[in-house]
């Protein structure tokens, strides 16, 4: 209404629908405000234009094809466009970012987290799913309802609270941003404002005051040490497996979104602060520079417009990042409908229930919408983005805090976290769906969105402990009763697909030093990984016998020795001999997880930190250092009877030819490198992952020099390579504990303290542990000669090409 017609638009649109026709609406206000709010829908319009010659360029916030040049990178500095905050003036009561009281909490009571929304007008239809979902989360919730109703009463941890508008003014005008911004308003005159915005025809605009929440329920909100902003078309799940007391404790501010789009924002429905003062009233001063910007950057003047600006998901993130806050956000929590569609095994069985308060979808396991996540491709694809904001291209630029990559085929968002850190940058963590060995996978929650005004849960499953059995139909409605006894598990799994069970294998017969290291591997994964069975595959039932101190002293942690036999792994594959006890292992090894499953690590691999997370995707690899960045074998995790496992263990037995390397390491780098990836599978990076050095000595002794290079943090296990480096990791006292060792404050050795208290193996060393030395190394030759003089099947260390020029000889990859 408040401008003249101009005569032409033209638009560039997909050749999905040239030669079609479409219609263009136009709206202006916010819906359903009768008054404010119009529409105007054109007639049928033809899509004109060269079909077969236009081609649309590619959009620039999304990543599709592979980086085939792989390079490691490190966190991305976020420059955010030169953006800046900066307090308004005058600042009598202004948050002073650096004083401590405001930045951290000093209850050391136990975590609780309080969401809170504001709901403008009559509560709706779906608000008792809400309440009764809520009520069983875990968390608590505060609702304020301008409109005086009766509301659902499901129990102490959901509230809903009459919040008339008189009474928001005054909340309002009681937080000292807003006061100061409209001073020159009477009260009076700003209460009769905020009538008309907040008024019950315009419910959208209750979404803008989210990020007050802190400030305008300080009071209500004291009790708890989190608080956070939701909706109310939400369906809750458990969230104690999502919002952990390691990531409440770790992040000031801690984001679900819902993964329809690609853009780093604070979720509507699932963003969670610390209760503190600078938390509590961060959305404060202005927000200047480049980018869509508003108000001057002083948004403050918006919450007297009547628009919805959405500063929730909009600006909040702004505010947050550029008043230094550590911020996590995670795609993996939210079930959205298209989620839910691509992850359904067929669209007749698109199923989700709530049991036990869990949340959860039924899969087959083999969906190809899966995650698939290789930190270090992803790491390079936010690279080239070089911090665009243009995510959402109807705001512009500055929507977003960054573009983040989206992953082909289904254009999901999820399989990669993201942590912003004020000091290091943007940092790429894997984030896996939590799918449980049954296949089920866990939500935290289901964001209806479009279909909360065709959902529908009937009154009587609302009680505490009922059983909810939701059925998503092919128009998008959504339909929840109460669940038959036939049609739910009496327990939820919640067994991760990869079983916490630890796998070494020994293949040298007694012909190699189990040495310092390998007592450290062994120790290590059993105190922090504390998995279920911890087992040593043994060829031959030969252990280690000779200078045996660190084997007798592991062996405690050893929950059983399985011994196999030679025959178990092939003489011969392809006319080439395996004498190899590595090329021995790599068969071995790879039999092992696929009739077991769970996790593979060499005996020069050392634990740094859990794997539990790890252990919800179907598999899990890392990359080595080196100029090819290659995924490679010394640490592997599989699910039980994994296709991959198989697919990759035929794969090697076609590649085998008695050379190092190519057909492990070679041909693991094909199977996860190929154009499709396998679904359900992590690729960690190289420094944030199972391998932060290489093979090569000249990567190992930067390892060893350097100090404070590699963050360990960001690490789940150290490997040593010892068949390349052992020479440098001999002694470990005379490595990490003598004073005159020019390693010692290295990050080699902080690694190793992270892996164990090194004060006892120092210890050992000190009450006659052997370490290897040239009289050692001749006993060891010795009894390799006396070996290979007992068993018929040759195994010996040299890396020499046998072909396999027996009379009789027979290929035996078959039998693998």
């Amino acid at each position: 209404g408040n401008t003249r017609a101009s005569g032409r638009f033209e638009w560039t649109v997909s050749g999905k629908i040239c030669g079609k026709q479409v219609q263009v609406e136009m709206c202006s206000g916010s819906p359903p405000r009768k008054t404010k709010y119009a529409c105007h829908k054109s007639a049928p319009l033809a899509v004109r234009g060269d079909c077969a010659a236009v081609e649309l360029p590619q959009p620039t916030t999304t990543t599709t094809t592979a980086i085939r040049e792989l390079r490691e990178l490190g966190a991305l500095p976020l420059r955010t466009r030169a953006r800046r905050w900066r307090a308004q003036q005058p600042v009598p009561d202004a948050i002073e970012d650096v004083k401590p009281e405001n930045v951290a909490r000093s209850s050391q009571g136990p975590l609780s987290v309080a969401f809170v929304t504001v709901w403008l007008g009559a509560l709706p239809s779906y608000v008792s799913a809400f309440a009764a979902s809520a009520q069983e989360s875990g968390a608590n919730f505060l609702v304020f309802h301008t409109r005086a109703e009766s509301a659902p009463q499901v129990g102490e941890r959901v509230k809903f609270v009459h919040l008339p508008l008189e009474e928001l003014a005054i909340r309002l005008w009681g937080v000292p941003s807003i006061q100061r911004h409209f001073s020159r308003l009477s009260q009076e005159d700003f209460a009769a404002r905020v009538k008309e915005c907040y008024a019950d025809d315009n419910p959208a605009k209750g979404n803008d005051l989210k990020p007050l929440y802190g400030a305008l329920f300080e009071r209500e909100l004291q009790a708890f040490t989190h608080w956070g902003w939701t909706d109310l078309d939400t369906v809750w799940g458990k969230l104690d497996g999502f919002l952990t007391p390691q990531l409440l404790n770790s992040y000031d501010v801690i984001s679900a979104p819902d993964g329809g789009r690609a853009a780093l924002y604070l979720s509507g429905q699932l963003t969670v602060f610390k209760n503190v003062p600078l938390w509590r009233k961060f959305f404060d001063g202005c927000v200047e520079g480049e980018g869509n910007v508003n108000y001057n950057g002083c948004y403050v003047e918006g919450f007297l417009s009547e628009a919805n600006i959405m500063y929730d998901e909009k600006v909040a993130m702004w505010f947050a990042a550029l008043r230094k806050a550590r911020i996590w956000v995670d795609f993996s929590m939210v079930l959205i409908e298209r989620r839910w569609s691509n992850l359904s095994p067929s669209a007749g069985s698109r199923q989700l229930f709530r049991q036990q308060g869990q949340l959860t979808i039924r899969t087959d396991g083999a969906s190809k919408a899966l995650p698939y996540a290789d930190i270090e491709r992803a790491n390079m694809q936010v690279h080239s983005l070089q911090n665009k904001s243009n995510c959402f291209g109807e705001f512009g630029q500055g929507w977003s805090y960054a573009c983040i990559p989206s992953i082909e085929p289904f254009d999901n968002t999820y399989g990669v976290a993201y942590e912003i850190d004020p000091e290091k940058g943007l940092l790429l963590w894997p984030s896996p769906l939590r799918m449980a060995e049954s296949g089920s996978i866990e939500f935290a929650l289901l964001h209806l969105h479009r279909s909360k005004q065709q959902f529908a849960a009937h009154a009587s499953c609302g009680a505490p402990g009922r059983t909810w059995k939701c059925t998503k139909a092919a128009g998008g409605s959504i339909d929840c009763r109460c669940a038959e006894p036939s049609d739910v598990d009496q327990t939820v799994d919640t067994r991760r697909p990869i079983p916490n069970i630890v796998h070494f294998v020994l293949t040298d017969r007694d012909t190699r030093f189990f040495d310092w290291p390998c007592y450290v591997a062994i120790r290590s994964a059993w105190e922090k990984l504390r998995p279920t069975q911890l087992l040593v595959h043994v060829l031959d039932g030969v252990e280690p016998s000779t200078a045996d101190e660190w084997w007798q002293a592991a062996r405690k942690y050893v929950t059983e020795v399985i011994p196999f036999p030679r025959s178990a792994v092939p003489t011969s594959l392809n006319g080439f001999l395996i004498t190899h006890p590595a090329f021995i292992g790599d068969f071995r090894r790879m039999q092992v997880l696929y009739e077991w499953g769970g996790i593979y690590m060499d005996t020069d691999a050392l634990t740094l930190s859990s794997f539990d997370d790890l252990r919800w995707w179907r598999a899990v690899f890392g990359r080595q250092g080196g100029d090819e960045l290659r995924v490679t074998v010394g640490l592997m995790m599989f699910e039980r009877h994994s296709a991959i496992a198989a697919d990759l263990l035929e794969k090697m037995k076609r590649a085998y030819t008695g050379s190092w390397g190519v057909h492990a390491g070679h041909v693991l780098d094909e199977v996860i490198g190929q154009d499709k990836p396998p679904p359900g599978v992590a690729v960690l990076g190289h420094s944030t992952g199972f391998f932060a050095s290489s093979w090569l000595a000249s990567d190992f002794m930067e390892l060893m020099e350097d100090s404070g290079v590699v963050d360990w943090s960001r690490c789940w296990s150290l490997h040593l390579y010892n068949s390349q480096t052992k020479h440098f990791t001999r002694d470990p006292v005379e490595l990490c504990r003598v004073s005159g060792s020019r390693f010692r404050d290295g990050d080699l050795c902080r690694g190793l303290h992270l892996a164990m208290d090194m004060s006892d193996v120092y210890k050992m060393v000190d009450d006659g542990f052997p370490v290897m030395n040239s009289k050692l190394d001749e006993v060891f030759k010795q009894r390799a000669v006396e070996q290979a003089g007992k068993f018929p099947d040759l195994v010996s260390h040299s890396l020499d090409i046998r072909p396999d020029t027996r009379k009789d000889k027979v290929d035996e990859g078959n039998e693998l």
